[in-house]
This record gives C-alpha cells, sequence and structure tokens, in this order.
C-alpha cells in the first residue's frame, strides 16, 4: 500500500526508513521489490515539499549497476518527474550530484541526451568535490550511458578502469566488484576474451566475499557466450536456461527470461533450428513487444518454420532499437529478416548502422549473447545489397574476429562464405 502523505514527523521518520530500507533491497539483490517500493514512497515524499527528503528517497537505490535497473524498455515518468523536482529543490553539491546520476539511470538507453548531460554533470561534481565514493556513482551513471555509439566503447574501458583504479585505492568493496564488470563487459566488445575471463573471475570472488548476489550472477553470462562462440550448442542452451533460473529465485531484474530466450534464440539460428522456437520467441514478442529485436526474433522463427505472410505482419510496427548494450544485437537481427523477407531498405538501414561495429562480435556490447562476428551479417547484408567487393572484405574481418576470439566455428563459417564469392581466403 501507498505510504500515508501526511506532513507529521512520523511520516518523514518513516520514510527515511524507507531510504534506507530501498537501498538494503536493491544491494541484496531484490532490485524490482526496492524499485516498487521506492514508487510506493515517492508519492508521499513528494507531497510533504521536502526537497531533501524526497532527494534521500529517490537516491536510496543508487546501487552499482551494469544493465537497466528497471523493466527493461520502459520510462518510469514518476521517478523521473520526481528526480527533476528534487534537484529544482536541492542546493547540497553532494545530493545534487547523487540526483543527477540517478537522473541518468533512469534515463539511460532514451533516444534524446538528457541521461548523457544528467551523467556528464554528475562526474563534474564528483570531481570538483573529491569524494571517492561520490565519484565511484557518477561513474557508474556515466558508464551506463556511454553505449550511444560503436565509439563509446573506448569511454566505457577508461571509465571501468578509472573505477578499479578508485575502489581498489578507498576500500570501496561494491564498486571493485561493478568495475571488474564492466572491465569484463568491455573486454568482451573488445575481443578481448581472456581479459573478460580476467575480470570475471575477479568480478565473482569480490562479489561473493561481499555478499552481492546482484553483481555476481551478471558474470556467469560470460559461460553461456563462451559455449556458444565454441559451437558447443546444447551446452549453451542448458546454460542460459539454467542461469535464468538461478537470476529468477533472486528477484534481481526480472529481465533473466527475456536474456534466456534470446541467448537460446541465437545458439539455434547459428543451428539453423530457429523454427523450432515458434512459441517461445511469440512470448517473448508480447512479453516484450516495446523493445525492437523481439519482433525480429519472433519473425525470424516464423520464417524458418514456413510462416513469412506472419512474419511480415509482426514486423510491421517494430519499434526502433534503444541506444543501450542491445543496440549492435538489435540491428543484425533486424538485417537479418530483412534479407529473409526481401526487404532491400531495412537491410540497407541495417548495414550502415552496423558499420562502426565491424571490428565486433553480436552482441558484445551486453556480454551475454552473441551471433558472431558482425562481420558475418553484415557480408551477407552485403551480397543481399549487391556489393560482392564489400562482402567479400566483410568476410574476411569475420574472419580475423572470430581468430581473435579463438572460435574455430565462427572462423569456418567466414571463409565458406569467402568460397562461395570465389573471394581469396583472409590471411
Amino acid at each position: 500500500a501507498a505510504l500515508p502523505a501526511r506532513g507529521d514527523r512520523a511520516v518523514r521518520d518513516r520514510l527515511e526508513l524507507e531510504a534506507r530500507a530501498i537501498r538494503s533491497g536493491a544491494l541484496a539483490g531484490d532490485v524490482f521489490e526496492a524499485r516498487a517500493r521506492r514508487g510506493r514512497a515517492l508519492g508521499a515524499a513528494r507531497s510533504l515539499g521536502d526537497a531533501g527528503l524526497l532527494a534521500r528517497v529517490i537516491v536510496g537505490f543508487d546501487v552499482p549497476t551494469l544493465w537497466t535497473a528497471r523493466e527493461y524498455g520502459t520510462f518510469e515518468q514518476d521517478a523521473v518527474d520526481a528526480t527533476e523536482e528534487a534537484l529544482a529543490g536541492v542546493t547540497d553539491p553532494e545530493l545534487r550530484a547523487r540526483l543527477l546520476a540517478s537522473l541518468a539511470i533512469e534515463l539511460e538507453g532514451e533516444r534524446d541526451g538528457r541521461g548523457v548531460a544528467a551523467s556528464a554533470e554528475a562526474m563534474r561534481i564528483a570531481r570538483e568535490l573529491g569524494r571517492p565514493e561520490l565519484l565511484a556513482v557518477a561513474i557508474n551513471g556515466r558508464y551506463i550511458n556511454a553505449y550511444r555509439a560503436a565509439e563509446g566503447l573506448t569511454e566505457r574501458r577508461a571509465l571501468a578502469a578509472e573505477l578499479l583504479d578508485l575502489a581498489t585505492e578507498h576500500g570501496l568493496g561494491l564498486y571493485r566488484v561493478l568495475a571488474h564488470l564492466q572491465l569484463q563487459q568491455a573486454a568482451i566488445a573488445a575481443v578481448d576474451l581472456a581479459a573478460a575471463r580476467r575480470h570475471r573471475d575477479a568480478g565473482t570472488r569480490l562479489a561473493e566475499r561481499f555478499g552481492l548476489p546482484l553483481l555476481g550472477m551478471i558474470a556467469a553470462w560470460l559461460d553461456a557466450l563462451g559455449l556458444a562462440l565454441d559451437a558447443r550448442f546444447d551446452e549453451a542452451a542448458r546454460t542460459y536456461a539454467e542461469i535464468a533460473d538461478a537470476c529468477a529465485m533472486s528477484g534481481t531484474w526480472n529481465i533473466e527470461r527475456g536474456i534466456a530466450h534470446v541467448g537460446v534464440f541465437c545458439v539455434r539460428f547459428a543451428q539453423g533450428r530457429e523454427g523450432e522456437l515458434v512459441e517461445e520467441s511469440r512470448w517473448l514478442w508480447e512479453r516484450w513487444r516495446h523493445v525492437g529485436g523481439t519482433a525480429e526474433i519472433h519473425a525470424l522463427a516464423l520464417i524458418a518454420a514456413g510462416r513469412a505472410a506472419e512474419a511480415r505482419r509482426v514486423v510491421q510496427d517494430a519499434p526502433p532499437p534503444r541506444h543501450d548494450y542491445f543496440f549492435d544485437l538489435t540491428m543484425c537481427l533486424r538485417g537479418r529478416r530483412a534479407i529473409a523477407l526481401g526487404q532491400r531498405a531495412a537491410a540497407a538501414e541495417a548495414y550502415r548502422e552496423l558499420l562502426p561495429y565491424q571490428d565486433r562480435l553480436v552482441g558484445g556490447a551486453c556480454g551475454a549473447v552473441t551471433l558472431g562476428p558482425v562481420g558475418q551479417t553484415l557480408g551477407e547484408l552485403a551480397v543481399f545489397l549487391d556489393r560482392p567487393a564489400e562482402a567479400a572484405a566483410h568476410y574476411r574481418r569475420a574472419a580475423e574476429v572470430a581468430e581473435r576470439a579463438g572460435t574455430a566455428y565462427w572462423t569456418g563459417l567466414a571463409h565458406n562464405a569467402l568460397r562461395s564469392l570465389d573471394a581469396p581466403p583472409a590471411a
């Protein structure tokens, strides 16, 4: 039930306790309950007209996070409005920096630049104040807003390295774990899987030591991704399901089933078995119809099952991709369904959007799922668009990326594609 909105001391005291309880719940891994608890408290806090109290309720939720800390693909206007209201009335610089970092995390992935601007201002204040924990909070907000373009990887790696140095020097255990996971994720995006595993191992040990299930569980997705790259597809599918089960029991994100379904789809797509997933992909699409990429997954399953007319209807009003850690994966899926349905305009758009990612693995930004080298998809798009010279160059790039990732399966696919074009093999 919502808290009573009475301006008496008892309500104020209860809200102060709520702020602490929200933080404790989120740190324990019960993210969605903590977020719901904050949502219930916001109305009462706003009604009191105390900007400082409202701010403390809001920032109670500013715990370390690598992925979105809300229902994926949604935008919670009440939380944003409350944060902007608090910012209008708070003058304390530390509290303002925390509010700005919270606002940045609320707005991550949105198509406008407000989240980026808020994160930059939070970083500026935190550096001026010279308070290590506050700077760690601000770095978190900045990192999660650094996916808007392919070149954001450079900034993410620098931010994560700074956070690790900061957290190690000042004994910030929470942020040491987060920094290792950020570095793990960035290393996957940079196709440095050995470094990713080193940071995964370090982050997992620290998460266990500090009792942080929220951060510790994120590291496990690398296991499934590694199996997919090694073409151990059935093992990968089982691992995705096992991780999702473990996450679901914790109540951590409420998106773990979705990520697992995407991971299994990518595995089956690589095997040419996506037609087996019509019902599973329908569930994913209906559950997250507002998210770019789910329509493509369902459409590709339908096409493989011989139901192309249904697939066309499914993708007719597909939403644009979010500018977050799933962007490259979404565009690859979009490009592949464009090829399958003969949609040249959509294929050309996907080709343009994917070019900056040509040295990456599909899904590398999220660090959890993959469709192999981006160059493989770019090559297929170039073939479809009647650009054979560009296709050969992309397949060579795909082979180079696959070799860096140590995956013989995807290297072989790239070489087979080059042979189909009668093109010289990759060096």
